[in-house]
């Protein structure tokens, strides 16, 4: 078949690289110069496991808040009238997460994260793609949490077959020496098998190696209007218009109006969160592994010879240079109070990054078919940054080929809100 894909961030590629493998003739549409310039640019780098993000499926928030308290920063940040779209939606997002109705959720994440690990193993094994890969996660607890909420963190993390070990701040500091000295902490839980990565450097990686495999990538493309046919699918873009046999739609938060323009509903939000990238100056104090601060909501991971501190979540908000600048402050502050010898804070900072992340209320990735005909989604990833990127991609792929996948197919689809 000839399949498009619109979106060449990490959901676009890895669809394409899922699709291909299963013969299909692939093109990407992409609105920008080149790939990878929304949200897939420089996210929160934690691959798994996701059940621990702090931004990522709902049902699992109210556990990792642990009883803490925790500051406006670490909150999701709602602005506009009480009847605005974005105070409606926040409400929903709210109730969902009160319910802690997760049961299904913590099954069907499970199989997507073994998915996508598989998967992402896969084409390393294919292509050898250096994403500045590295191992182990601290949650360091700068305060006792609440016994009862760090026994439903933990029975989550069990029944998601996630290793842990309950860490006391001695055990803490031998895993990651160069933690502050001044900070005194309850414990920690470790997860020695949790991974993290650079995503975009991943998809520019696979990117390439698809496009030596004939992957066409056509770039300042976008999308304007999609209309199914009788067979297949026509793409309306701003340069013209082109038929394919179905249509992969991996556009993060222009997904919602493609599917707009067609009858269907996407109850999904663009969650702005922020990202600040810096030079290690000092790598003996620098962390090992990747850190995440539960209070502040914030995930710390080393890339190669940087570090990257992410966090926040805004919904509603203009982007202005005061917002950008408070956030980067907040963020480069929690870095310098977890380990303070590992930056020069004089040292200017590489990057400093404000992305969209879209999402659905349930915090639950959208995938499969949409309704309408040759018309499919891969989108709506929320915090969950690359990591479910490949499982993803592979489940619409089985369900694109009339495969029968290993996940459960109900707790993705789109018809999870009718």
């Amino acid at each position: 078949m000839k399949i498009a894909v619109v979106g060449a961030g990490i959901a676009g590629i890895a669809t394409a690289f899922e699709l291909m493998e299963a013969g299909n003739e692939v093109c990407i549409y992409e609105q920008h110069r080149t790939a990878g310039e929304e949200a897939s640019f420089a996210p929160a780098g934690l691959m798994w496991p996701c059940a621990i993000n702090p931004w990522g499926a709902t049902a699992f928030q109210q556990a990792l808040r642990l009883g803490l308290h925790r500051p406006a920063f670490a909150e999701l940040d709602t602005h506009g009238s009480v009847l605005s779209a974005s105070r409606r939606w926040a409400r929903k997002y709210h109730a969902i997460a009160k319910k802690h109705n997760d049961v299904e959720s913590i099954g069907a994440l499970q199989e997507l994260e073994l998915l996508s690990m598989q998967r992402l193993q896969h084409a390393q094994e294919l292509f050898d793609i250096d994403a500045q890969f590295n191992a182990g996660l601290l949650l360091p607890l700068r305060k006792e949490p609440n016994a009862a909420a760090l026994y439903e963190l933990t029975r989550r993390l069990s029944a998601a077959h996630v290793d842990y070990k309950q860490c006391t701040e001695a055990e803490a500091r031998a895993l990651e020496p160069g933690l502050a000295t001044e900070i005194r902490m309850a414990g920690a839980l470790h997860l020695p098998q949790a991974w993290a990565g650079n995503g975009r450097l991943f998809s520019q990686g696979l990117l390439q190696a698809l496009q030596g495999h004939g992957l066409q990538l056509l770039t300042q493309h976008a999308v304007t209007r999609i209309q199914p046919q009788n067979q297949g699918v026509r793409l309306v873009t701003s340069a013209g218009e082109r038929d394919h046999d179905a249509v992969v739609l991996c556009a993060g938060e222009h997904t919602t109006a493609l599917l707009q323009a067609v009858g269907i509903r996407l109850p999904a939000a663009p969650i702005h969160g922020y990202s600040v990238s810096i030079q290690i100056a000092e790598q003996s104090l620098a962390p090992r592994g990747s850190i995440i601060d539960l209070e502040n909501s914030m995930v710390l991971t080393r890339q190669g010879t940087r570090l990257r501190i992410s966090g926040g979540a805004e919904l509603g908000w203009q982007d202005s240079p005061e917002r950008t600048e408070e956030a980067r402050h907040q963020l480069i502050s929690v870095l310098l109070e977890w380990f303070p010898g590992s930056i020069q804070r004089s040292q200017s900072v590489l990057q400093t990054w404000r992305g969209v992340r879209t999402a659905v209320p349930d915090g639950l990735p959208v995938l499969g078919a949409t309704g309408a005909p040759g018309v499919w989604i891969n989108a709506a990833h929320g915090g969950y940054g690359w990591g479910l990127s490949i499982g993803c991609a592979h489940h619409v792929r089985q369900l694109l080929m009339g495969q029968t996948s290993t996940v459960d197919a109900a707790a993705f689809a789109l018809g999870r809100f009718d």
